[in-house]
């Protein structure tokens, strides 16, 4: 994971002066991160953010705070696990929120005022908040989570606020809207992976007995997000190009959820099972014969780095960081293109249920790449200057 500066730049910004002050004061010192982002979802970016906060390795980070700018999305089970580390703030109350939330005047300023570093995320247009914060006082830590406009936005949004930025990218892809954005240095970091979610908790012929699947029966999952721009019907495409023997499993929740519902039960019949999002993922994977994820733009994808330490093969598009690790690691996926035919799903799903020497690729690959010690080494050292 290489760091990428433009040289340039950083001799004539006095910005960069600037950060390098604040990284000589913080030599010595726990650097208190906080974090303000729209809601309290469980998603990509809330997940890595805990796997850090649970990194059982000794670091120089701690936690001073979260500022959410709505009750939208609000996941309970979430917010608690934040609040064994910091607060969560917020400017107005809610009943959703059940008392874990404080509320303040402005909780973006809130944690500005409490942290040493704010990393600033999610935000794909200004607000009253937003603008009336004093971004100028703290670097910012700005994470590039994608390849796509929506990311352009966000880091928009970032981008703007303060002077003193940290950049990171979660894949060399996802750089490159940093590229588009700024001449400022940004390192690569590829997000962990919690171990101990991808170990199995329960039996594989039992969770499959609940699924309505058989044993001789093949199961080709879909893990994330219900939403369209990541092609989650690619999985339902392939089984139903599959015919008899093949089931189709979709794992989570999301926004479009009534429309790939719809249109998966459209393609599939009732060689279909929705599981709603589950954290112990390992026992999925276990039960599961293969995963598809087939999106055109990811920074990850986070379910392909699951899957490869559970040991179930992955068809995947060349999105985000696999075609980059596969450069330095070999092939680590079955692959197909871009907006695959259902065609180049089922040829793609069939070579990975037949498996060979890539699945144990890349769990070795993964065991090296995605631990959570590494990861916030990797981030701690960027923060301090040391990268």
């Amino acid at each position: 994971m290489k760091s990428h500066w433009c040289e340039h730049w950083g001799e004539a910004s006095p910005t960069v002066q600037q950060l390098r002050e604040w990284q000589s004061e913080f030599k010595d010192k726990k650097i208190r991160l906080g974090v303000c982002m729209p809601n309290m979802a469980m998603g990509g970016v809330t997940r890595l953010l805990l796997t850090m906060m649970d990194t059982q390795v000794d670091h120089g980070l701690e936690w001073s705070g979260f500022a959410i700018g709505n009750s939208e999305v609000f996941d309970i089970e979430t917010a608690k696990r934040i609040l064994r580390y910091c607060p969560i703030y917020c400017t107005r109350n809610d009943p959703k929120f059940q008392g874990l939330v404080t509320v303040v005047k402005n909780a973006c300023q809130k944690v500005v005022d409490e942290s040493d570093l704010v990393n600033l995320w999610g935000y794909t247009k200004s607000n009253d908040e937003i603008d009336s914060t004093n971004w100028n006082s703290k670097p910012s830590l700005v994470i590039s989570h994608g390849q796509c406009e929506w990311t352009r936005k966000n880091l928009s949004v970032s981008l703007s606020k303060g002077s003193m930025h940290v950049l990171v990218a979660v894949s060399e892809a996802a750089g490159e809207c940093i590229q588009e954005a700024t001449r400022k240095p940004y390192a690569v970091i590829y997000n962990s992976v919690d171990f101990s979610r991808c170990a199995p908790s329960r039996d594989r012929d039992e969770v499959r007995r609940e699924w309505g699947i058989s044993p001789e029966v093949k199961a080709v999952g879909y893990i994330g997000r219900f939403a369209m721009d990541k092609n989650p019907l690619a999985t339902a495409k392939a089984v139903a190009g599959l015919g008899e023997g093949y089931h189709a499993v979709y794992v989570g929740e999301g926004w479009q959820s009534d429309q790939v519902i719809a249109e998966t039960k459209e393609l599939c019949g009732d060689r279909l099972t929705i599981v709603p999002r589950t954290e112990d993922i390992g026992t999925v994977l276990a039960a599961l014969d293969c995963v598809v994820t087939a999106a055109s733009h990811e920074g990850g994808p986070l379910v392909a780095a699951e899957s490869w330490l559970a040991g179930c093969p992955v068809v995947s598009t060349p999105a985000g960081m696999i075609s980059e690790l596969e450069r330095n690691y070999g092939p680590l996926v079955y692959g197909v293109p871009f907006d695959p035919s259902a065609t180049e799903l089922t040829c793609a799903v069939l070579d990975a249920i037949a498996g060979d020497n890539r699945i144990e690729r890349a769990r070795n690959a993964a065991w090296k790449l995605f631990s959570p010690g590494r990861l916030i080494a990797r981030y701690e050292a960027v923060i301090r200057g040391r990268d």
